[in-house]
């Protein structure tokens, strides 16, 4: 404990109290991680506190609680930080936390003395991650500030992908980064909304043109116009890359950094109630209003169900953040979030996290005669979006179903008559050479579908002060994962600064659903 507190004061003493991690370490390491004669119990009482548990203390493998014998998934089974998801999202945040870590501490880079970050993961091989199954499209033409800037940043990491994640001793990452540009075409009646976009992304910096419907088919001579009255071209930072090599190189790169991955399911949470302000001094919840309460409650531990071990083990940490994607939902109600709790009336409490599985199909077709060089990824005014797959004559393609209730999400399997009826025609309309092409094979993944405006959720919950969202992007997520997740990861570690400044996502917080402000996004695709 001398230690920790010597090099908390280190830091302090190196840059004093400007950024709140160290504040938080000086004041934290007098209860937080010790093994004090006394159980976690009383020293929590004398805090003013409660702790509240789904288990019993004989149901689970706590090490903080006298279980000498617990076995360790972590170091003494304690985090700076517990992400819950291992795909592109949690990467991410991963990645990005220890970036803004490192920078603020002066033994810099080194795996053994830095903060320990935990990513949770049930299943290691993401075969049924979002971001696996996803068509890896990218792109700014959005009609909101914070999703076009958000989608700007994240191309910034592509574009730049070999600097931020090559490792000594391994091959540099290559995430087949494609900025071929998306192409949106509007009828008579979308016009006006696709001007008012294409404004909109200019002033935030977007490259883009508009086209008419006489240049679209002088620039792209194997398209359909007919009916279409106007069209938006991405020159620059819009295309597609492969989510997974994206993954896989982020993964190495944090193995590099330390980050500890364990395998597991997260099937409940330690909370502390508290009725002063937490350790960092700060005021620790938030009303709807904007004013502020001192009432709020914290996640203590997380309970980890691992393979081959009897009882879920406890592991500490001084926060959790969700990134469960199409699972975030299940994760937020074992907090407490959208659960009836009679011993609070904080309006927080009671509104849920709107975020659901939707199954979304992805077509493989092939057909030798359609477009390779000059062929982007073109959205339709109906909602059909297709895209070549190397130049092979291989295209992939899709479209959302209209009525999401006539789709079974328990499963993944595909509705090839969605292909026949709804797809084809649509594709063979608008590039007629389509018409000739071969279904090759098709799959099947899930959008975590934010019901409430389909954008997705970035920031701390109001109420449980350390339970932070980086979920809800229905179908987004793959376009703004690094980008979202570096301005999270800045939010956590200091505080906003400069990246807040650049990109506010404010809107996209969880308050939103407590006051019924949803944001809105006119390009949903």
């Amino acid at each position: 404990m001398s230690l920790i507190k010597t090099v908390a004061r280190v830091c302090q003493m190196t840059c004093g109290y400007r950024h709140n991690f160290y504040r938080d370490v000086l004041l934290a390491s007098s209860y937080n991680f010790t093994r004090s004669s006394l159980s976690p119990n009383t020293i929590w009482k004398r805090n003013h506190s409660a702790i509240i548990s789904p288990f019993e203390f004989d149901e689970v493998h706590d090490i903080h609680d006298g279980d000498r014998d617990a076995p360790l998934i972590l170091p003494n089974n304690e985090a700076e930080f517990v992400i819950i998801g291992g795909g592109l999202m949690g990467l991410s945040l991963a990645f990005h936390l220890w970036r803004n870590l490192e920078e603020l501490t002066p033994i810099k880079a080194s795996k053994h003395l830095a903060p320990v970050i935990a990513v949770v993961e049930r299943d290691p091989s993401l075969s049924k991650a979002s971001s696996s199954l996803s068509c890896g499209g990218i792109r700014q033409q959005f009609s909101h500030p914070c999703n076009i800037k958000l989608s700007m940043k994240s191309t910034e990491y592509l574009k730049n992908i070999k600097l931020h994640l090559a490792t000594a001793g391994q091959d540099i990452p290559d995430v087949q980064y494609n900025p071929q540009g998306y192409l949106f075409l509007a009828t008579q009646n979308g016009a006006d909304q696709l001007m008012t976009n294409y404004t909109t992304q200019i002033e935030n910096g977007a490259k883009v043109m508009l086209m008419s419907q006489n240049k679209l088919k002088e620039v792209f001579p194997w398209m359909n116009v007919d009916g279409i009255e106007l069209a938006c071209y991405g020159l620059e930072n819009e295309g597609w890359y492969d989510p997974w090599a994206l993954m896989e190189a982020l993964k190495i790169k944090l193995k590099s950094f330390g980050v500890r991955f364990v395998t597991g399911e997260v099937v409940g949470f330690k909370k502390k109630y508290a009725s002063e302000q937490n350790p960092a001094g700060r005021v620790i919840a938030s009303m709807p209003d904007g004013s502020r309460t001192e009432i709020a409650e914290s996640v203590q531990g997380t309970y980890i169900k691992v393979q081959d071990i009897d009882k879920p083990v406890l592991v500490k940490s001084r926060g959790v953040c969700n990134c469960a994607g199409a699972s975030s939902k299940t994760i937020a109600e074992m907090v407490g979030v959208g659960v009836e709790n009679p011993s609070c009336d904080h309006p927080s409490v009671k509104a849920p996290l709107p975020v659901e599985p939707r199954k979304r199909y992805v077509y493989t077709v092939h057909c030798p005669d359609g477009p390779i060089f000059d062929c982007p990824m073109v959205v339709d005014p109906s909602g059909l979006y297709i895209r070549r797959e190397g130049f092979g004559g291989h295209y992939i393609c899709g479209m959302s179903p209209e009525d999401d209730n006539s789709v079974d999400h328990s499963n993944l399997d595909v509705d090839y008559d969605f292909f026949h009826e709804e797809v084809w025609p649509r594709l063979a309309h608008r590039i007629p050479a389509m018409e000739k092409l071969k279904l090759k094979s098709a799959w099947a993944g899930y959008y975590d579908y934010n019901t409430f405006d389909q954008n997705g959720v970035i920031g701390k919950h109001p109420y449980y002060w350390n339970f932070s969202f980086l979920t809800g992007f229905s179908g987004h997520g793959v376009q703004m994962a690094m980008g979202a997740a570096a301005c999270l990861a800045e939010k956590l570690v200091t505080g906003p600064g400069e990246l807040s400044k650049e990109i506010d996502v404010t809107p996209l917080g969880f308050e939103r659903f407590i006051i019924n402000r949803p944001v809105v996004e006119a390009n949903i695709v």
